[in-house]
C-alpha cells in the first residue's frame, strides 16, 4: 500500500506540473496580450504559485463537479417525473444513478494512455502495476468521497431506502472497477506473439456496448419508472457492489509487463501519426487551387474563398456529413423513444396537458438550447478546417489579410449553420407535434416561436464556434487542442446552458432575447475578427 501511495504522489506531482505549464502556456497564447508575455513567466515563483492553486482547483472540480451535477440533475428530475406519473421519486433517482454510472464507467479509462503516464512509465521507469493501481486508487477515492457527500443525502431526501442509499458510492466504484477488470482480461487474452493490441481496447466493441447502454437504458426507462420497479434498480445497485471484488481479482491477475509494451506501442503510433500529418501538410502547401480543382474534379460555380470553402466541404464530406448523419441517427432513436413515452402518457392521462414532455417544452425550452449546444458540430468542423486546410494556407500572406479573414469567417459561419440545421429541424418538428398533441398553443404563436428559438440557437452556436476558432485558434501545429481559455469558455458555456434548463421561461421571450444576442454577437464578432484576426488567427 505504501508503494502505491508513493506512486500516486509522483503521478499527482506530474499531473500538477503538466497543468501548471499548460496554464502558463495558455496565458502566453491569449489573444493580443499574449505576445507581450515573456518566457520568463515560467520561472516567476509568484505566478507559478497562482498557477498551482488554479491547478488544484481544476483537479477538485474534475473530481467532484460532475458527480454533483449528476446528483442534482437526478434529484431535480425525479421529483417532477414522480408527480406526473404518480409514483415514487426513489425509482427514478435510482434508475438514473445506475444508468449514468454504467455510462461513465466506460469513460473512466484508467488503462489508457496519458501524458503523465507516458512520462512516468516510459521515461521514469515506474513499475506499470504501481502506476495503474495508483490511478485506480485516486479514481476510487474521488468516486467514494464525491458520491458519499452528494448521492447519499440526495437519495435519502427522495426516499430511497437508507440501506440502498449507503451502497450507492460502492456501486459506482464497482461499475468502474468491473469495467477495468474486463478491459484488462480482454487485453491480455488478445495480446499474442509480436502483434500488439491497442491499449484503448477494441473501440468498435466499446462503442457498441456504450450505445446499447445509452439506447437500451433509455428504452427501458419508461417501463421501469411507470411500473415503479424499485426492486430492479436495487438489484442493479447490488450488482455494482458485487462487481467490485470481481474486478479487483482480474486487476490483480493481470500481467502488467504487457502494459508497458502496449503503452510504448501507443506512444510510437501517435508520433508516427503526427509525422505523417506534418509531411502531408508540407506537401499540400505546394498545391495551387487551380491544380486541386483539376485533380479532384470539384464542380462549383463559386470563385475565390467561396470556392475554397466548397472545395474543403466536398473533399471532407465523409467527415463532416458523416458526423451529421450520426447525429441525425441518434436523434431519430431518441425521438422514437420519446414518442413511445409520449404515447403512454397521453393514453394513461386524463389530461394530456399534464404531459412531462409538454411541461419541459413549454415551460423550460432551455432544454433545446442545451441539447443543441451538445450536438453542435462547429468545434469538430473548426478542427477539421485547421488540420486539413488552414494549417497549410496560413503560410500565405493573402490568407491572413483582414478582409480575407473576415470573408472566410462569414462563409464558414453559413457552412456551419447548414451542417447543424437538419438535426435541429427534426427537434423542432417533434417539439411542435408534442405541443399540438398535448393541448395546443398556450399563447399566440407558440409553435412559431418554438421553431424560431431552435433555429436561432443553431445559428448562434455555429457562429460562436467559428468566432472562438478565429479569435483563439486553440490548436497547435500538431493539431492538438492546447488552449485553457478555449476549454474554460466551453465549460462555462455548457454549465450556463445546463442551468438554463431549470429556468422557467416561454419560447417567445427566449426567442426574442436569443435573436437580439445573435445579431449583436455576430456584428461584434465581425468587427473583432477584422481588427484582431490577423494577429490571433495563426499557427502556434
Amino acid at each position: 500500500m505504501r508503494t502505491t501511495l508513493d506512486s500516486l504522489r509522483i503521478i499527482l506531482s506530474l499531473k500538477n506540473t503538466v497543468n501548471i505549464n499548460s496554464i502558463l502556456h495558455g496565458l502566453r497564447s491569449l489573444p493580443i496580450i499574449g505576445k507581450y508575455i515573456s518566457e520568463k513567466i515560467y520561472s516567476i515563483r509568484f505566478i507559478k504559485i497562482i498557477a498551482f492553486i488554479i491547478s488544484i482547483q481544476k483537479e477538485i472540480l474534475k473530481a467532484f463537479l460532475g458527480k454533483l451535477g449528476i446528483v442534482l440533475f437526478l434529484a431535480l428530475v425525479s421529483v417532477p417525473v414522480s408527480t406526473f406519473t404518480n409514483h415514487t421519486a426513489a425509482t427514478t433517482f435510482l434508475y438514473g444513478f445506475v444508468y449514468f454510472s454504467l455510462i461513465f464507467a466506460f469513460f473512466h479509462n484508467i488503462f489508457g494512455s496519458t501524458v503523465e503516464g507516458n512520462y512516468a512509465v516510459l521515461m521514469m521507469g515506474m513499475d506499470p502495476k504501481k502506476y495503474v493501481l495508483a490511478r485506480l486508487l485516486y479514481k476510487t477515492a474521488s468516486i467514494l468521497i464525491g458520491y458519499t457527500l452528494f448521492s447519499i443525502p440526495a437519495a435519502i431526501i427522495v426516499k430511497v431506502p437508507w440501506y440502498i442509499a449507503l451502497l450507492l458510492p460502492l456501486s459506482a466504484v464497482g461499475y468502474m472497477v468491473g469495467r477495468l477488470g474486463l478491459q484488462m482480461l480482454y487485453f491480455s487474452a488478445r495480446q499474442s506473439g509480436e502483434k500488439t493490441v491497442s491499449i484503448e481496447g477494441n473501440t468498435a466493441i466499446i462503442t457498441i456496448l456504450v450505445l446499447i447502454i445509452i439506447f437500451g437504458g433509455a428504452a427501458v426507462s419508461p417501463w421501469v419508472i411507470y411500473y415503479d420497479m424499485l426492486i430492479v434498480c436495487e438489484i442493479a445497485v447490488a450488482i455494482g457492489v458485487i462487481a467490485a471484488p470481481v474486478g479487483l481479482f482480474l486487476i490483480r491477475k493481470f500481467p502488467y509487463g504487457l502494459y508497458r509494451t502496449a503503452l510504448y506501442a501507443e506512444h510510437t503510433k501517435t508520433e508516427i501519426s503526427k509525422d505523417k500529418c506534418k509531411k502531408a501538410n508540407r506537401g499540400y502547401k505546394e498545391y495551387k487551387i487551380s491544380e486541386i480543382k483539376t485533380n479532384d474534379k470539384v464542380e462549383s460555380r463559386s470563385k475565390g474563398f467561396k470556392y475554397l470553402n466548397d472545395l474543403f466541404i466536398k473533399r471532407h464530406g465523409s467527415v463532416l456529413y458523416g458526423r451529421m448523419m450520426m447525429t441525425i441517427a441518434i436523434g431519430a432513436v431518441l425521438i422514437t423513444l420519446a414518442s413511445i413515452f409520449l404515447h403512454y402518457e397521453i393514453k394513461e392521462s386524463e389530461l394530456p396537458s399534464q404531459s412531462t414532455l409538454r411541461f419541459l417544452f413549454s415551460r423550460h425550452p432551455g432544454i433545446f438550447l442545451f441539447m443543441l449546444f451538445v450536438i453542435n458540430s462547429g468545434a469538430h468542423m473548426a478542427q477539421a478546417m485547421f488540420s486539413n486546410c488552414d494549417s497549410a494556407m496560413l503560410m500565405y500572406g493573402f490568407y491572413k489579410d483582414p478582409g480575407a479573414i473576415r470573408k472566410m469567417y462569414n462563409i464558414r459561419c453559413l457552412s456551419a449553420i447548414r451542417l447543424n440545421i437538419l438535426p435541429a429541424l427534426m427537434m423542432a418538428v417533434f417539439a411542435v407535434i408534442t405541443l399540438a398533441l398535448t393541448g395546443g398553443e398556450d399563447y399566440a404563436g407558440q409553435y412559431s416561436f418554438t421553431v424560431l428559438e431552435i433555429i436561432t440557437a443553431v445559428a448562434f452556436f455555429s457562429i460562436r464556434h467559428m468566432t472562438l476558432y478565429y479569435i483563439l485558434q486553440p490548436y497547435t501545429s500538431d493539431f492538438l487542442l492546447k488552449s485553457y481559455v478555449y476549454a474554460f469558455i466551453t465549460f462555462i458555456s455548457g454549465t450556463f446552458f445546463f442551468i438554463l434548463i431549470f429556468v422557467p421561461i416561454n419560447a417567445k421571450w427566449l426567442t426574442l432575447i436569443g435573436f437580439a444576442i445573435l445579431i449583436s454577437y455576430y456584428l461584434a464578432s465581425n468587427l473583432i475578427i477584422y481588427r484582431f484576426g490577423p494577429k490571433t488567427f495563426r499557427i502556434k
